[in-house]
């Protein structure tokens, strides 16, 4: 059964790289633009966010996610031009399955992307709460569940990758960070795309250099972790990374280095689902599997194709796991869920302050603030540059050369 403490605790921390867990942290009275911010709810290594309140004709308001630049990273051109980089590919996203961007640009001397405010959870954290949790891990309705929400996130990327410009020229959108961090599950049911932050796009201003990898090793493809051209299947590939570790309760490339990761991924063996979970059918083995190619030209060619092989395979199952069910199911995960939601909707339309700490539960670290309010999208690019794949290549071969010393001194 589930403990009420760590379930809430659970619920409040924050685990992506770059963020930090907190408590609601008020700020001060300040605008950008008709954007009133009323307190921060995560900072990351590029940018914070804030939720805020959108002021238009009187009577109206709108509760939003605003999301600004450091001001420390604001006078870098390069910063500034990734961040509107992702304001622009992904406000171009129309789609019930990836966050929407209502509006992007600076104002008051700070850049800033106003976001659908999601109230919901990571699919990490819904990853860790089933694995903390003796009796969703042995529910024969789990398969289910996890093909319900990555179909939907295959939707939200199909849309991403067939967007066009004003003459229907592809954009060629490739998200290349999918992982469970990404893909948000509300508590009404739905998966979202977020974060598009790494997106390699035709008519971006800020364009990858030779040799750099961007996206999150445990999820990349062979080829994007080879620095070769990615396309749309490097996204398939990381949805099928993160349905093999939903389905399976484990990490399937993750290691203690970088570098073994990488050599995972390159060329260690990926067992079907089934091998660790019995209630796993043969049918989404090998939707699994082939969204797990090495080969691009083996793998599902959209994200569509996937998600369609997902739908069929749901259609054929005795109960049915929709939207609702999903929405039922956020319940018993995270009971605290919709209350926190009425708590952070009340407090940002209250013209009152608010707590500048949360209760941190007993459970905490030592030393970690945590908030009960839902984690929201993050940036989770780091400041530093990304590793040039021509290092990792070197790093490889150098531990490649002291392997074979190694074994030919051990044979003497």
């Amino acid at each position: 059964m589930r403990d009420s403490s760590a379930d809430e605790m659970d619920s409040a921390r924050d685990e992506r790289p770059g963020a930090r867990s907190r408590g609601l942290v008020p700020t001060a009275p300040s605008r950008i633009g008709r954007y009133e911010l009323c307190f921060e709810l995560a900072s990351g290594g590029m940018a914070s966010v804030h939720l805020a309140r959108a002021h238009g004709d009187p009577g109206f308001e709108k509760l939003v996610a605003l999301k600004r630049i450091h001001p420390h990273l604001a006078c870098e051109q390069e910063y500034v031009e990734m961040f509107l980089d992702e304001a622009r590919i992904a406000s171009r996203i129309t789609h019930s399955n990836v966050c929407s961007v209502f509006d992007f640009g600076e104002a008051d001397g700070e850049y800033f992307i106003a976001m659908e405010y999601l109230v919901g959870e990571p699919l990490s954290r819904i990853h860790r709460r089933v694995l903390a949790d003796v009796d969703e891990r042995d529910s024969p309705l789990l398969p289910m569940r996890m093909a319900r929400m990555i179909a939907q996130a295959c939707e939200g990327l199909h849309a991403a990758h067939e967007l066009t410009d004003a003459d229907g020229e592809s954009l060629h959108v490739v998200h290349r960070d999918v992982s469970a961090e990404n893909l948000f599950v509300t508590y009404d049911g739905a998966t979202q795309v977020v974060d598009f932050g790494i997106a390699h796009a035709l008519q971006r201003v800020h364009n990858t250099e030779a040799g750099q990898v961007k996206g999150t090793f445990p999820y990349m493809a062979p080829e994007q972790m080879t620095s070769a051209v990615v396309d749309r299947r490097v996204d398939v590939w990381a949805l099928g990374t993160v349905l093999w570790e939903l389905l399976t309760l484990r990490k399937l490339f993750l290691r203690e280095t970088d570098v073994n990761t990488m050599y995972a991924v390159l060329s260690g063996e990926i067992q079907p689902p089934s091998q660790y979970r019995s209630e796993v059918s043969e049918e989404l083995d090998e939707i699994v599997l082939k969204a797990l190619e090495r080969s691009p030209d083996e793998r599902w060619q959209s994200a569509r194709e996937m998600g369609k092989a997902l739908r069929r395979y749901l259609a054929k199952q005795d109960e049915l796991i929709g939207p609702a069910e999903i929405a039922d199911w956020m319940r018993q995960l995270f009971p605290s869920g919709e209350l926190r939601k009425r708590e952070i909707m009340a407090i940002a339309r209250s013209r009152e302050g608010v707590e500048s700490e949360a209760e941190v539960p007993a459970e905490a670290e030592k030393g970690e603030r945590v908030s009960r309010f839902p984690a929201l999208i993050v940036d989770r690019m780091p400041a530093a540059p990304p590793l040039p794949a021509s290092l990792l290549v070197m790093l490889i071969g150098v531990l490649t050369v002291l392997a074979v010393v190694t074994i030919d001194w051990l044979r003497q």
